[in-house]
């Protein structure tokens, strides 16, 4: 016997005789010739043999690649599994199939299905009853009725070798309520999806399923979601009810956790099962104490520190509204970087120490300033982050555009446009080691260099405004001659340098010499209403007369 198992082991599974592989009905013959039981074996045995014989016949026109002995093909529109069947929790019921093999002089593989009474039959054997246990258990069972048949070197295996399908109902908050059909494996949120899927407003932590048994299992969606515990998306069995309610009530956390934010309540949830829901602490929280807040009526709140490495404090239990603060450690690993724009060998964002690094030091870091960088025109800018208060700004935030004088909204229109200063320093001088130019940087800060230019930009109310070559030692009259002088609107008294260095807006008159980059600006007259102009004059001057007769009248 062994050497004939040998052999068709070789040959997987089949004789190989010399004249080429045997059809079926020559392999039947074979096992009929070489099987050899004694005693009671026997009847039994040529039971199964010939049950064996009729299953073939009936399968001789396939091909042995499409359908080898003891193979079950499993339909395309089974789900697909999430992993092994795990034999001590699998539960058996009518519908699965077995294969069972028989190991001695030759082998044969029945398979048989589970009737819809529970039970496995065995032709020429018994009836085992197997459904409701466990899969390890209808496998022992069915091993040991079989083995009382044989010979003890007979070996009998049993395999599962297709799932159950079965009808599952799945209503409440579901797009579309009903029964449908899946397997003993489907999880279920699989069921769940083929119901549609939830609507708005519906439960994912309170879903139960309901077993023909009147057992009641708890499904919660987001904890498997979140934490991958397969227990909170429990299998499905036959004639189970999956309801899913609508979500009445929440629970909080906040602060320095993964995922903060409002979560569904589940009666008996601790403080560490909704930290577990909410991914767990961030490295940056404090993880040794939180603060619980409960509700002490519809209204009002109270708050106490909950210590987490005392007893009992992770499994505190939370109750309907109450609310979880996470703590985060003060400056904890905090990215401070500034960025180095414009003419620089290496642009880009680089990281500094606040309270160490220098301007100097970045841009040397940035590999120092092109042949076509302008130190001259070189800033620094600093994003308004709340570390100097602008009290005016905030109080012009709060007045209605119509109410401010003219140079309120200016400065308004100036600090709400720009958010961000210029801060104050040569950028020349501080390359030069020249200490209280090289300022501090702060988190935020840019530094920009932009290309050399020998031009002063001429815009407004001139002839030809544009860009004017730049002349060492002139002013800006100079520059306003270049562009063709004056335009007709030109408002001559209020014409206004923006210097390149540092954006300060200066008046043309006393800033001096203009240098490259700079921008001269002339702006426009306002328009005068002439007519409505005579009009006050003519009627000021009726009312002086008015009065003048009054007063001359009076003095009579």
């Amino acid at each position: 016997m062994a050497d004939a198992f040998g052999r068709r082991a070789a040959a997987g599974g089949r004789a190989a005789p010399r004249d080429g592989p045997p059809g079926r009905k020559a392999q039947r013959e074979m096992r009929i010739a070489n099987w050899r039981p004694t005693g009671r074996a026997a009847v039994a045995a040529l039971v199964i043999l010939a049950w064996a014989s009729l299953s073939a016949a009936a399968d001789e026109t396939q091909t042995e690649e499409t359908m080898p002995l003891g193979i079950v093909q499993v339909p395309e529109s089974e789900s697909a599994l999430r992993g092994p069947v795990d034999g001590s929790e699998y539960i058996v019921g009518p519908g699965d199939r077995f294969a069972m093999t028989l190991w001695g002089q030759d082998v044969v593989t029945l398979t048989q299905e589970v009737t819809p009474e529970g039970e496995l039959v065995l032709p020429g054997v018994a009836t085992v009853k197997v459904s409701g246990a466990s899969l390890d258990a209808a496998k022992r069972l069915i091993r040991e009725r079989i083995a009382e048949f044989y010979e003890e070197s007979v070996e009998v295996s049993v395999s599962l070798v297709e799932l159950r399908r079965m009808l599952v109902s799945v209503l409440g908050q579901v797009d579309s309520p009903g029964a449908y059909v899946g397997t003993a494996m489907d999880p279920a949120s699989e069921l769940i999806k083929k119901a549609g899927g939830l609507t708005a407003g519906a439960s994912e932590r309170n879903i139960t399923i309901t077993r023909r048994d009147g057992a009641s299992v708890g499904v919660d969606l987001i904890r498997y979601r979140r934490t991958g515990d397969l227990s909170a998306d429990p299998p499905v069995l036959d004639g189970d009810v999956i309801f899913v309610p609508q979500a009445r009530s929440y629970v909080y956390v906040f602060g320095a956790v993964a995922q903060p934010g409002r979560y569904e309540f589940v009666e008996g949830e601790t403080v560490g099962s909704l930290l577990e829901v909410a991914g767990g602490f961030t490295y940056a929280a404090v993880t040794d104490e939180v603060e619980l807040r409960e509700f002490v009526d519809d209204v009002h709140t109270d708050f106490r520190m909950l210590n987490l490495t005392a007893a009992g404090g992770t499994s505190c239990l939370l109750s309907d509204g109450d609310q979880v603060y996470v703590r985060s450690k003060n400056e904890w690993r905090r990215v401070t970087r500034v960025v180095v724009d414009g003419e620089v060998r290496n642009p880009g964002s680089y990281g500094i120490n606040e309270g160490v690094d220098r301007l100097s030091d970045v841009i040397r870091r940035a590999g120092g300033v092109t042949e076509e960088g302008s130190l001259a025109n070189a800033r620094v800018m600093r994003a308004d982050d709340g570390r100097a208060v602008d009290r005016e700004f905030q109080r012009l935030s709060e007045v209605q555009p119509g109410s401010m004088t003219e140079t309120e909204y200016a400065y308004y229109k100036m600090r709400y446009i720009g958010r961000g200063e210029s801060v104050v320093t040569d950028v020349e001088l501080a390359l030069e080691g020249v200490a209280s130019q090289d300022v501090l940087l702060l988190d935020g800060d840019r530094v920009f260099v932009p290309k050399r230019t020998n031009t002063v930009v001429v815009t407004g109310q001139v002839a030809r405004p544009g860009h004017v070559e730049y002349q060492s030692g002139k002013r800006y009259g100079h520059y306003i001659g270049e562009a063709g002088g004056y335009s007709n609107r030109a408002r001559r008294g209020r014409v206004t340098v923006i210097r390149a260095s540092s954006g300060e807006w200066q008046s043309a008159r006393r800033a001096g010499e203009l240098l490259p980059g700079d921008t001269l600006w002339v702006p426009e007259s306002p328009e005068t209403d002439w007519w409505t102009t005579v009009k006050d004059v003519a009627q000021f001057a009726a009312s002086v007369a008015t009065a003048y007769l009054l007063i001359d009248q009076a003095t009579q």
